[in-house]
């Protein structure tokens, strides 16, 4: 299936600036996603605790450099990715996104947003949404960091503040993050990536 995201002949996402170098669009995205999460740090959504949340926080990320920011994958199929252990993460295909995720956060909704939670439960809770969320991986790109200040944002909403910081910035600590949601997604085992969250969560 051809990706849609992308120019005709090439693997670079189609994007506002008009570059066609992988490199340098790279360079480009995690700037404007740093500014944009920055700019969610001291104007946060009022938005629900919902999709429509989730969405707003991928457009507000990413919407400076890519025109389909906010929008649910379509017409993607499976999404394969590479980790430097040397195995791959497969997401489902992008015609169950929108029934996973009106599902996924039904389901949410049931369980009161995750508020009124002692911190050992909440953390439990939001490592099984995170990894439901994640293994649906709903955008063509940008999961990762549109998932993290959701569940900061889902964190605050409960009366915590999670810090992702907390358990390091440095890349070996991004691919301790990356195994434990893979776990959590391929495995359903979430417990790697309750403690990482677990660490990071202070009550308010």
């Amino acid at each position: 299936m051809a990706d849609p995201y992308v120019y005709p002949g090439t693997n670079v996402l189609r994007n506002r600036l008009g570059l066609m170098d992988i490199a340098t669009l790279q360079t480009a995205e995690s700037d404007f996603a740093a500014l944009g999460l920055s700019r969610l740090q001291t104007n946060p959504l009022k938005l629900p605790i919902g999709v429509a949340r989730l969405k707003a926080i991928h457009k507000a990320i990413f919407g400076e450099v890519y025109p389909w920011a906010g929008e649910f994958r379509e017409n993607t199929g499976s999404v394969r990715k590479w980790r430097e252990a040397g195995y791959a993460v497969v997401y489902g295909p992008s015609t169950f996104v929108v029934p996973e995720m009106d599902r996924i956060f039904a389901n949410l909704k049931k369980d009161g947003d995750l508020r009124g939670l002692p911190p050992d439960e909440f953390a439990a809770k939001a490592a099984f949404y995170y990894g439901e969320i994640d293994g649906t991986h709903p955008f063509r790109e940008g999961n990762s960091r549109t998932l993290r200040q959701f569940f900061v944002d889902l964190a605050r909403a409960a009366g915590y503040d999670l810090d992702w910081s907390a358990g390091g910035v440095d890349e070996a600590a991004r691919q301790t993050l990356y195994r434990a949601r893979d776990a959590a997604w391929m495995h359903g085992k979430p417990e790697a990536l309750c403690g990482l969250i677990r660490v990071g969560l202070k009550p308010l």
